[in-house]
């Protein structure tokens, strides 16, 4: 276990200097799609359905959007009696700017999880996507539009500019790599929330292919490669407290995001058909230049629904526009376990 906290210490020091430009969360721990695709399959249940909602710069006269919707599903065991498949879909839109900058794009992914021990798991996921890139010039100006008789705008007149497209589309291939350390020497039956503890490290590496993001194709514009490293950490306290913390370094060509967030959950009833929690915490986003935004959350689960809301307070220059009005985030996850008899079949435990 040291040897893997050593190599994923070591990630963080190898990648170039850099500054994020992908889809982001501040919840980046309920958004798996996005931080790994080795993530698929890997939770507390059999099926998991998690969307995800944020709107940024709400004060600033253009806003920014995103939205992330997917679900994963373990497969049923059928290979071997020391892993289990998954399968997930997910759905991502942007929009940002005047200019309505949007990106699009609908991924598959797939991964195996083998136990190595009794409280170690290795995940080895594939992620394979085609997106669409676009965006519209109804509310641009263009110096052409000056009028000297008015000194004002005239829309009558063209934009002067001549686009050969307003829309790209291209195929992106992800893959990563995932350890799960969780006891899983007596698995329950039946998810009673009496084993809490776990960790998770891994990273994620997204647009392998490099795709062309450039409406004329030309290929002047690669996407870079991201990397996503991270740790998400869960200790059980005692029977009703859990304390937790979540790390992820976001890296791409010259673009670069650290988040990190710590908090603590609140188990009000463990009985199976009517668990109940409530979790708070609060995170840092920021990179090597400067602090961009802290964002408390609270979290809240009834039985199989959990919902969390977060807001992000502008630390950065740009909080004279933002009034520190950095904007609302919003997860509900929705996770269906089943008692397992097939031989335990690696649930509802991981």
């Amino acid at each position: 276990m040291k040897r893997i906290l050593y190599l994923w210490l070591l990630a963080f020091w190898v990648v170039p200097e850099l500054r994020a430009q992908d889809i982001h969360f501040s919840q980046f721990a309920y958004s798996p799609s996005n931080l790994n695709p080795a993530l698929t399959g890997v939770f507390r249940g059999n099926t998991r359905l998690v969307a995800n909602l944020r709107n940024q710069w709400k004060a600033v006269p253009v806003d920014y959007l995103t939205f992330s919707a997917g679900g994963d599903i373990k497969i049923p065991k059928r290979y071997g009696k020391n892993g289990f498949f998954a399968a997930g879909m997910a759905f991502n839109y942007d929009q940002a700017g005047l200019a309505r900058l949007n990106l699009a794009n609908l991924n598959l992914s797939g991964s195996y999880t083998h136990q190595l021990t009794n409280w170690a798991f290795i995940t080895a996921g594939a992620q394979a996507g085609f997106s669409r890139r676009g965006f519209k010039i109804d509310d641009l100006t263009f110096d052409v539009q000056y009028d000297p008789a008015t000194s004002g705008l005239n829309p009558d007149k063209g934009s002067g500019e001549i686009f050969e497209s307003f829309s790209n589309h291209f195929a992106d291939l992800s893959a990563g790599v995932n350890f799960r350390f969780q006891d899983y020497s007596n698995c329950e039956i039946v998810n009673d929330l009496s084993k809490r503890s776990y960790l998770d490290v891994g990273i994620g590496l997204f647009h392998l292919n490099r795709p062309d993001q450039s409406f004329n194709n030309t290929g002047e514009a690669k996407l870079f490669i991201r990397y996503s490293p991270y740790l998400l950490a869960n200790k059980q306290v005692n029977e009703l407290v859990d304390v937790f913390g979540q790390l992820n370094f976001q890296f791409q060509g010259p673009y670069e995001e650290w988040l990190a967030a710590l908090g603590g959950r609140v188990y009000i009833d463990r009985t199976p058909g009517n668990q109940k929690s409530v979790a708070l915490s609060c995170g840092y986003r920021f990179n090597q230049d400067f602090g961009d935004a802290v964002f408390p959350t609270v979290e809240v689960q009834v039985d199989r629904i959990y919902g969390s809301f977060s807001y992000d307070i502008n630390l950065s220059d740009f909080k004279v526009a933002t009034l520190r009005r950095g904007g609302p985030e919003f997860t509900i996850r929705y996770i269906i376990s089943r008692v397992c008899f097939d031989n335990k079949y690696f649930c509802p435990l991981l």
